[in-house]
């Protein structure tokens, strides 16, 4: 009997592969050829998936964007198990950071398709954003957290949460070229969490 193609898997495997050129050299670097050759496929296995590069490269970003809601989502949900805010807030910005090497590579990519948008002057319009799932998110619990007392009355959540994701931002930036390792990292977070979160 012929061996079954997991078509979802093989998919996975080819943009696994973009990933890792991408990483590596930006997404100038990431062609059909190169694709295939990083896989260890043919080039005609890659075009019977992806006809062609901007096809390939949509359908890549789409998984960053799965990937990143699933490694979050783990963290978040541990801390939403706790009640607080502030720990799920932490969970949100550490769910973003490089902090291990598939996450470092991760976040490698989102800065490389980052670098085309700003060449272009803009996101392209079918990639979703993944900042406002960010900033949504940390501006509910830091509400939650002021209608509790542990977050004073008078800041705004959207503009703190702006600000939280800011921060994040150039923290993986920092951390992915060595400027910040993950201890420096966890106490940029924490200070500035600990100036948020000042009720008891």
């Amino acid at each position: 009997m012929p061996k079954r193609v997991d078509h979802r898997q093989r998919r996975h495997e080819i943009v696994a592969a973009l990933y890792r050129i991408a990483a590596a050299q930006g997404l100038p670097a990431v062609t059909l050829r190169a694709v295939a050759a990083e896989a260890g496929i043919s080039m005609n296995l890659v075009q019977y998936y992806f006809p062609t590069k901007e096809e390939m490269l949509r359908f890549a970003w789409q998984r960053m964007v799965e990937l990143s809601g699933e490694r979050a989502g783990e963290g978040v949900l541990r801390a939403l198990r706790t009640g607080d805010e502030r720990a799920v807030v932490r969970a949100y910005l550490f769910g973003v950071l490089p902090t291990d090497e598939r996450s470092r590579v991760l976040c490698a990519v989102q800065i490389a398709y980052f670098a085309v948008d700003v060449t272009r002057g803009g996101q392209a319009g079918d990639e979703e954003a993944l900042g406002p799932h960010l900033v949504r998110g940390l501006a509910e619990q830091i509400g939650r957290a002021q209608a509790k007392g542990t977050v004073p009355a008078h800041l705004d959540p959207r503009l703190e949460a702006d600000t939280l994701a800011v921060m994040a931002a150039g923290l993986v930036s920092g951390m992915l070229i060595g400027a910040y390792d993950l201890d420096r990292a966890t106490s940029i977070v924490d200070y500035r969490l600990d100036r948020i979160f000042t009720g008891t």
